[in-house]
């Protein structure tokens, strides 16, 4: 069975460690920023929370753990990637984002690896989880990197994902993603082998227009 832990004050000195040397251990990050939003009915990267929008938000937080950031894009593509060309990450355009999830994981991830075949372990973000923070992030990398699991992921109230740390073992599994089925379909696979981390925060994200009160 996955361990279902939680950050404890026991690991405060080792998590300020890691911090300290975050950007030589940290991991490649990956944010999915691809879909249409068409349940939302607008792009749900350029809705504003805290100041900023949502995918600006998402970038800010995962280059304070990170040197290594890929975004990857699809829908309404003009409109965003101007708002984050000062951004310190790579941004992608995929063609074929229609595809789902499962595809837009997959090209993300052989993005990565184009560019750095040794890639070691990649964290994937979706852009609209509005509680993910640094120091999530960087619990999930002290937690990932302390144990011998294959995967990290976020526990939620009844289920679990993203954000989520794999490592390389499993980047053929998530390279021969396509379709709707996204990463959770890797954890599944390799369930014996993932510990998930209780982060119930994570879950809240924004799908459908009731879901815009969650901004205020």
């Amino acid at each position: 069975m996955a361990k279902k832990i939680r950050y404890s004050d026991k690991c405060i000195s080792k998590i300020s460690s890691l911090k300290e040397k975050q950007i030589s251990s940290s991991p490649t990050i990956l944010i999915l920023a691809a879909g249409s939003s068409s349940r939302l009915g607008q792009p749900k990267q350029l809705l504003h929370f805290k100041g900023k929008t949502l995918i600006e938000n998402v970038i800010e937080t995962a280059v304070t753990i990170s040197d290594k950031v890929f975004v990857i894009l699809g829908s309404h593509y003009d409109q965003i990637a101007p708002t984050i060309s000062h951004a310190d990450a790579t941004v992608t355009y995929f063609e074929e984002w229609q595809q789902g999830m499962g595809s837009t994981v997959s090209f993300g991830v052989q993005q990565i690896l184009n560019k750095d075949r040794y890639t070691k372990e990649v964290l994937i973000l979706l852009c609209d989880q509005l509680h993910v923070t640094q120091q999530m992030l960087t619990e999930l990398s002290f937690f990932h990197q302390e144990s011998d699991h294959l995967i990290t992921a976020c526990g939620y109230d009844k289920s679990y994902g993203a954000p989520a740390i794999f490592n390389r073992k499993t980047f053929l599994d998530l390279l021969n993603l396509s379709g709707e089925q996204g990463a959770k379909k890797v954890i599944q696979k390799h369930f014996k082998n993932t510990q998930v981390i209780s982060y119930p925060e994570a879950e809240v994200d924004i799908d459908t227009p009731k879901d815009l009160a969650l901004l205020r």
